[in-house]
């Protein structure tokens, strides 16, 4: 079995979580210390009630320049007792787990690639890889990564579904958004004319707020409904909605968040309920063209190992969001796998093992 295969295979049968990339990172770092880089691990985990750190590597090189790899540590919740195994040239979970190839197939492969480098004893720039936490909680590992560390102007986010040669250039901003109501207890039976029903406010909301698809840009989803109502008998005087909206256009983002607030206020207007909203904007937009030097360098990078590229834009956010916010040119790079998040979680085994001969080449090409 390649080694990229096994390591695979460990990696996914470690439980993990976001929050909880322990393990993970205890097993990554000395990976990365093998391979003669320098590694840190910061502080992110503690901004928001994890226990790890991202991990921050540099390959030093004798070439000018400076390259990019991440990856994200943590998976979907349902990822304990993952039991993989290969099935018709894919790996498979046993069906009642996700599989975890997003994204431990991107951190396997960036691993593999650098073993690569080394192995080949050809000359290569500066090599930086951040291996990020809590990506799946709005990517919350990258949003108090110290970017002023990085060196590189582009980079390689590999986590992305579909075949190697899918390139995501473009994914939206994101937003949190909440909505909380304040109302009145009162007994339900006796006086509820002297109660103010939070509950029924809360659920008028949603009920006429744009939800689903918006436009080919944009969408929004309110998907977890609290109720503070204490029993039947009592008119229920707090209720909160939690949901997001995300759009390729930052612009239509602010003006779906505008209209949110202004909706719900008028709900409550003259009926002696309180509304309070959120709207936290955790990711923003990016597109890279076709004719930009990171997609340029892909091209070279696919050609000279036989695969088609093709360019697509996506509705989730990752980590390339961050990178592209504070300047480095970065893109997201499918490394083989489909239906993450989900039971059915796949990746075929030829993507896996080229993905990490895809890191190579991407060095490699940048060199010449």
């Amino acid at each position: 079995m390649e080694r990229i295969l096994e390591e695979f295979f460990e990696l996914v049968k470690t439980d993990c979580i976001s929050k909880d990339e322990r393990k993970i990172a205890d097993w990554v770092k000395p990976k990365l210390l093998e391979l003669g880089c320098t590694v840190e691990e910061d502080d992110a985990g503690s901004h928001f009630g994890g226990n790890t750190g991202n991990i921050f590597a540099v390959l030093e090189g004798t070439l000018p320049g400076s390259v990019l790899f991440n990856a994200h540590m943590d998976r979907d919740a349902n990822g304990f007792g993952i039991q993989p195994r290969i099935e018709d040239g894919k790996v498979v979970s046993d069906g009642t787990t996700v599989l975890a190839a997003d994204d431990l197939a991107g951190v396997v492969a960036i691993l593999d690639g650098l073993r690569r480098i080394k192995a080949s004893g050809k000359p290569h720039c500066r090599i930086e890889v951040v291996f990020s936490v809590s990506e799946e909680k709005e990517l919350s590992g990258s949003r108090y990564f110290d970017m002023s560390k990085l060196q590189s102007k582009i980079g390689y986010c590999i986590d992305s579904p579909g075949r190697i040669g899918r390139i995501v250039a473009g994914a939206p901003s994101g937003a949190q958004l909440k909505i909380e109501v304040f109302g009145k207890a009162a007994h339900s039976g006796n006086g509820p004319e002297k109660g103010i029903d939070a509950l029924k406010y809360a659920a008028k909301m949603v009920a006429n707020l744009p939800t689903g698809r918006l436009d080919s840009e944009s969408t929004a989803n309110y998907a977890i409904f609290h109720a503070g109502g204490s029993a039947t008998n009592v008119i229920c005087d707090y209720a909160c909605v939690l949901g997001e909206t995300r759009s390729r256009n930052h612009e239509k983002l602010l003006q779906y968040i505008e209209k949110f607030e202004q909706y719900c206020q008028q709900v409550v207007e003259g009926t002696g309920a309180v509304v309070k909203t959120e709207a936290d904007i955790t990711y923003k937009a990016f597109n890279v063209t076709e004719d930009q030097p990171c997609i340029q360098l892909m091209k070279k990078v696919y050609d000279k190992m036989g695969l088609t590229m093709l360019v697509e834009t996506g509705m989730g956010g990752m980590d390339a969001n961050r990178f592209n916010e504070h300047g480095i040119q970065c893109v997201g790079l499918a490394s083989g796998y489909f239906n993450n998040h989900s039971n059915g979680e796949h990746i075929y085994v030829e993507d896996l093992i080229r993905a990490g001969e895809m890191v190579e080449q991407i060095v490699l090409c940048y060199a010449d």
